[in-house]
């Protein structure tokens, strides 16, 4: 009986230890953001809706030191850009940036190669006009 009684317990024991483990690797959290991942500096440009004109051509220049420049020129109104220049914040995300008030407090998404307009409350653009928000970096 006592021989019958080690044979389970080592054969269950045995078995247990054969069982796949449960254990799982924990997976990195990815705490890359636009602002330390990214080669961000430069020109971006393109132009943007507009709700009573062809559109806003845009040129917006980021600099490493937290300046910026912006020149907008309204299509059909104005026959030079209108410039102005100050600072921007990087926003606790680390991918969206907003301009000081000379720049109307306007935010952008940074992204590859890319800045995109975000709307007053913060969201991207969505929809068919969504494209129409993204200035692409200068060549």
């Amino acid at each position: 009986m006592m021989k019958t009684t080690l044979t389970c317990t080592l054969t269950v024991a045995l078995l247990a230890g054969c069982a796949p483990s449960r254990h799982t690797a924990a997976v990195p959290v990815d705490n890359h953001t636009a602002r330390d991942s990214l080669d961000w500096p430069g020109s971006y440009e393109g132009t943007l809706p507009c709700a009573d004109c062809p559109g806003i051509r845009t040129r917006l220049t980021l600099m490493k030191d937290g300046r910026y420049e912006r020149a907008t020129q309204y299509l059909d109104r104005q026959p030079q850009p209108e410039a102005v220049a100050g600072t921007f914040s990087w926003e606790s995300d680390g991918s969206t940036i907003r301009l000081d008030a000379s720049g109307d407090s306007q935010r952008y998404f940074v992204a590859e190669n890319q800045v995109i307009m975000l709307y007053r409350d913060g969201t991207r653009p969505t929809g068919p006009l969504a494209p129409h928000y993204v200035l692409r970096r200068a060549q």
